[in-house]
């Protein structure tokens, strides 16, 4: 896929790659099972955010099946697993809220995501110019 962006393939051709091929779906299982083992890897930290059950069944129940919602663990595991900075813009909250993870100062996000109850969708912000001043 890699190589098709790369040869030319422009959004729409590779948002048809996206349905045809089923390559979503193994990329989401790809993240799920790159989350698991970062919780599983950093099991003494994480442990503390599951209550109940343990971590090993907490990623059997909740993070590893497919059309399971992720939650704040999650995201905290794969953001840690990726090395990247995700703001999150929260709907529920009334006026409405941002989070990074991880939150730390200084560092500009790199993913933008907008949580409405039950999903999530990628936030394009607007690129500022010098004519927004």
């Amino acid at each position: 896929m890699v190589d098709k962006v790369i040869g030319g393939l422009d959004a729409e051709g590779l948002e048809q790659e996206f349905e045809i091929s089923q390559l979503a779906e193994y990329l989401v299982v790809y993240l799920r099972i790159l989350t698991s083992a970062e919780l599983k890897n950093s099991a003494e930290f994480y442990q503390n955010f599951v209550d109940g059950i343990t971590l090993e069944e907490f990623c059997q129940l909740e993070v590893e099946p497919m059309y399971k919602e992720s939650d704040h663990v999650q995201i905290v595991a794969i953001t840690a697993a990726l090395d990247l900075t995700v703001r999150i813009v929260y709907m529920d909250r009334g006026l409405g809220a941002n989070h990074d993870f991880p939150d730390v100062e200084g560092q500009t996000p790199s993913i933008h995501m907008l949580y409405r109850p039950g999903h999530y969708d990628i936030l394009y912000p607007k690129q500022r110019t010098k004519s927004d001043n």
